[in-house]
């Protein structure tokens, strides 16, 4: 199905506004009840109470990274929105520079404001390289909350 393109830029723009705020729920909001969504990480989640439930348990902890955008693309024939971005820890190196991961979603929309398909694709050894450089460079601190159990 398509969509109009200012239909696409609308509903992303609400996506990066509850992003940005750490509005997990809201977020979850505008996925379908059937919805599926991809992490690199955590695999697939497939339903909204799954999506929620992964929502706030992936991103609890991380208020101090940040998730910049670099490009956005607009499928209007099929409903698709594309971006790249990066995974940026808290603070920078000594020499500077960003703990950055890039990453891509893909999110399939389904009209009405809601999303039938989000996948977050980044690479988790080059993820688990810079999570190492950060806890090497604060004194063996972690970068998120100390894993339970």
């Amino acid at each position: 199905m398509s969509y109009d393109e200012a239909e696409l830029r609308e509903f992303y723009a609400r996506h990066r506004e509850r992003h940005e705020a750490g509005d997990w729920t809201g977020l979850g909001d505008l996925f379908t009840e059937d919805a599926s969504y991809l992490d690199s990480v955590y695999g697939w989640s497939h339903g909204l109470p799954a999506i929620r439930a992964f929502l706030e348990r992936s991103m609890d902890g991380l208020d101090e990274w940040s998730f910049p955008i670099r490009a956005v693309a607009y499928d209007t024939a099929n409903g698709v929105i594309l971006n790249h971005w990066v995974n940026r820890l808290p603070g920078t190196r000594p020499d500077g520079t960003f703990y950055d991961v890039p990453g891509a979603s893909v999110l399939t929309y389904a009209g009405g404001g809601r999303i039938r398909r989000q996948m977050d694709l980044f690479d988790t050894a080059w993820m688990m390289r810079e999570i190492q450089a950060w806890i090497d460079d604060h004194d063996g601190d972690l970068p998120y909350p100390a894993p339970q159990g």
